[in-house]
């Protein structure tokens, strides 16, 4: 590979976009084996349906078709919502299409398991924990489907091919269980702005009729597993005192 440019907004892997003679590929590298296998089992099980195209792997390494533009959908927040919405919804309707191949789905994690981290220890409030075990009780015992899920479909995970004229989700986590949990990840991001605005919870109560509309799901559901999931993001990071999840985690009280 030649001509390797890292990109700008890393978190935890090592990514860099390159040639491979002359053909465009990402390069992925990252010190958690385990995740990045299981992320290059569920780009394969998402093949043809939305996925961005894996090209080969091996442990600690993925490397990528890479898409071009590559613009994400942060460029419509929030000057479009409905655009976005639309678009998300488009990508997840094929995402799923992809549970109907198979019922087999060992290379993902069970929503079960992530709803696990509601019991960690932590110095959260325990009224929005209490609150998102219950909801997270409810939504559980009350599903009627489950399918394969990105399980971390945010903005910045959802990219335009230009060559396809498409847009593809990359980094997926991998995860089974009730289909609006999906949704969930889109409905509180981006994390670090959706609550410093003035029109917040109108913005929220948009995107719930929206999806909802579009997507034909229902819009309590929608909004209590976006409390889970704002609970849970603020568990993930309880260590480092992130405002912006906290912040999340009372708009999203106030939503529900």
């Amino acid at each position: 590979m030649t001509n390797l440019e890292v990109f700008p907004n890393l978190t935890f892997n090592y990514v860099a976009s390159a040639l491979r003679g002359a053909e465009k590929v990402v390069l992925k590298i990252g010190i958690e084996h385990d995740l990045l296998r299981r992320e290059a089992a569920v780009l394969t099980f998402f093949k043809n349906h939305g996925a961005v195209d894996l090209i080969d792997f091996c442990d600690g390494a993925l490397l990528l078709k890479k898409c071009s533009p590559g613009n994400s959908l942060m460029d419509f927040f929030p000057r479009d919502e409905q655009k976005s919405v639309e678009i998300a919804a488009d990508v997840i309707k094929n995402l799923r299409s992809a549970s109907k191949k198979q019922e087999i789905f060992s290379d993902f994690v069970s929503l079960d398991t992530i709803l696990k981290d509601l019991d960690q220890p932590s110095n959260i409030n325990e009224n929005y924990l209490n609150k998102a075990k219950k909801f997270a009780e409810f939504l559980q015992k009350t599903s009627c489907e489950r399918v394969a899920m990105h399980g971390d479909l945010h903005h910045d995970n959802i990219i335009y091919d230009g060559a396809e004229n498409r847009w593809k989700v990359i980094d997926p986590f991998g995860v089974v269980g009730d289909s609006v949990y999906e949704f969930a990840s889109f409905m509180i991001n981006p994390i670090d702005k959706i609550w410093k605005r003035s029109d917040a919870v109108s913005l929220v109560d948009e995107r719930v009729c929206m999806f909802s509309q579009i997507a034909n799901i229902d819009p309590l559901r929608l909004k209590q597993w976006s409390f889970v999931k704002a609970v849970l993001c603020l568990i993930w990071t309880a260590k480092t005192k992130n405002q912006d999840r906290l912040e999340l985690v009372r708009l999203f009280d106030k939503v529900v």
